[in-house]
């Protein structure tokens, strides 16, 4: 029986785990959850591109996960790249980062879709480091209600 218990936790554990490993985009999480908390911090282009708008968004996609989407359009508006950050109790868990494209809907280019088309998911260890040294950045702007919602003393209050 015991041994029953523990084959259950680790199943259980591993679902769990599975959760996170979704590769969801910026636009599937921002359709299926609401949003704690939005910002916007500056990019800037290397090698002395201009400076963007990047949009960040914050959402809590289950009891013990939080996600950070920071999204950043070309300046054409056509284009552009989000990075998505899993992070609970002020810690980073994992990210990846996407490129996307809008399809344009009429000859002229005026019209665009809403939902963007994307390309290949990075999620490589250079990538993940970057994303790290970014997490530490966006840390800094977390409201209250933000690290409240995404933090493991919010659930020992329940």
């Amino acid at each position: 029986m015991r041994y029953l218990v523990i084959i259950t936790l680790l199943f259980s554990s591993c679902i769990a785990q599975a959760k996170i490993q979704n590769k969801y985009t910026g636009y599937e999480i921002n359709h299926m959850f609401k949003s704690l908390q939005n910002f916007i911090v500056d990019y800037e282009v290397e090698n002395g591109g201009p400076v963007l708008d990047n949009k960040v968004s914050i959402y809590r996609i289950n009891k013990n996960h939080c996600v950070i989407i920071s999204k950043v359009d070309g300046d054409s508006g056509g284009y552009g790249s989000e990075d998505l950050l899993y992070f609970y109790n002020s810690k980073f868990l994992s990210g990846y980062s996407l490129s996307y494209s809008y399809t344009y809907l009429n000859s002229k280019g005026t019209k665009k879709s809403n939902k963007p088309s994307y390309m290949e998911i990075i999620d490589d260890s250079e990538n993940a480091n970057v994303l790290k040294t970014d997490f530490i950045k966006y840390l800094g702007e977390f409201n209250k209600n933000t690290l409240s919602k995404c933090s493991s003393k919010n659930q020992q209050k329940k």
